[in-house]
């Protein structure tokens, strides 16, 4: 039979014990530096730099509004951007830089191959790391680290094609893309999603980052009767083959990813030249008629002489996530990847995000169509199984 004190003192024993597992279970928040360091990389100069500053506007007005609202539970966000240019090796170099300055979370662009290139060293930092790459398999290279945080490839060559042949009724289409890694992989999958839906392309082209004559690849595609023409590109190249369609006279219906609808694209066309192109792609504000987001975008364009596209508003976004993540679980790295893993129904300006096992967290794009050289909303289209 155990004495009185001996039973005093196991109780107390066991009482310590508990508080201390309450006290582990509901530990407070690591505690966060003053300024919270984050990085980004991305293109600022070079021949991806159009693409390359939108993510850098919309990282850098959402940290600039959340630090003249006071900050991360008071304490401000302190952003270091390194330009990649347009190099995969000058990507990683300055990823090793970013790193080295020890941020509690990083950024890079919409550029796959450059993300490709900075993942091993971003996960052996053991780092949280956002990204808006589109290719596909960006984040199925099994990084526990990396996320993203606009649509990919992957849905665009999914969703365009279905959109085209179910809804648009379009059973021959060309298929027009950029060749690099970018335009090459989405043309594949999109080859492959018409396969399933029983139609065979009439022709398959492509042409070279820098080309400025795409008539060659138009005037085939129009040669072998293709009743429409699916376009994957930049901005700048889109606006080119808008342009020469409309030289060469050759009426298509014509559906790509989001440049088809971009201002940087429409502010280099005419209304003619513009009119009726389709869109799938991540969300942009121009189609808005929320006057929060026409103010947004607004000062956006005061700001940085560029108007805001799908990316500004991705990494604006993704810029405010992290602060409610980061105002719940505190500075530590570990338990930011956990959340950001944890994402369910978290809101943006357009649509919420939600995580899946990779580590993609935009699953609701936008079908856009050009009224002259006004893109109009036709309504959103979701990822299948969301």
């Amino acid at each position: 039979m155990l004495s009185a004190s001996l039973r005093k003192y196991l109780l107390a024993t066991s009482m310590m014990a508990g508080m201390s597992a309450f006290t582990a279970a509901y530990a407070a928040p690591a505690a966060c530096p003053s300024p919270i360091p984050v990085g980004l990389t991305t293109a600022l100069t070079g021949n991806l730099a159009l693409l390359g500053t939108q993510a850098r506007n919309g990282v850098e007005f959402a940290i600039e509004e959340i630090n003249k609202a006071g900050g991360v539970s008071g304490k401000p966000f302190a952003l270091t951007v390194e330009d990649t240019g347009a190099s995969s090796t000058d990507a990683l170099n300055v990823m090793n830089r970013i790193i080295e300055g020890k941020p509690l979370i990083i950024m890079s662009s919409m550029i796959s191959p450059h993300v490709f290139a900075q993942t091993e060293a971003v996960n052996k930092s053991e780092t949280p790391f956002i990204v808006g790459a589109t290719n596909a398999r960006v984040t199925a290279q099994g990084s526990k680290w990396l996320f993203r945080t606009h649509v990919h490839d992957g849905q665009l060559a999914d969703l365009i094609p279905r959109y085209l042949v179910t809804t648009l009724n379009k059973k021959k289409p060309g298929i027009m893309a950029v060749a690099d890694d970018y335009g090459l992989g989405a043309s594949r999958g999109i080859q492959e999603s018409l396969s399933k839906l029983s139609v065979t392309p009439a022709a398959v082209t492509s042409y070279a980052p820098s080309d400025k004559d795409m008539s060659a690849q138009l005037l085939e595609i129009k040669d072998k009767g293709a009743d429409s023409l699916i376009v994957f590109g930049r901005p700048a190249d889109v606006a080119l083959i808008l342009k020469q369609m409309n030289d060469l006279g050759i009426k298509l219906t014509t559906i790509g990813n989001a440049s088809m609808v971009a201002q940087t694209t429409l502010n280099n066309l005419s209304a003619a030249e513009a009119d009726g192109a389709y869109a799938i792609g991540g969300m942009i504000p121009q189609t808005s008629t929320d006057a929060k987001v026409i103010d947004w975008s607004k000062r956006v364009q005061e700001k940085y002489k560029v108007p805001a596209d799908n990316f500004t508003v991705s990494y604006y976004d993704t810029v405010y996530m992290l602060k409610a993540i980061i105002e719940k679980v505190g500075c530590d790295k570990a338990a930011i990847r956990d959340e950001l893993a944890a994402t369910k129904d978290t809101p943006g300006m357009f649509i919420s995000y939600i995580a899946d096992k990779q580590g993609d967290l935009a699953h609701t794009l936008g079908i856009y169509r050009n009224k002259g050289k006004t893109p109009e909303l036709v309504g959103p289209i979701k990822e299948t199984g969301y």
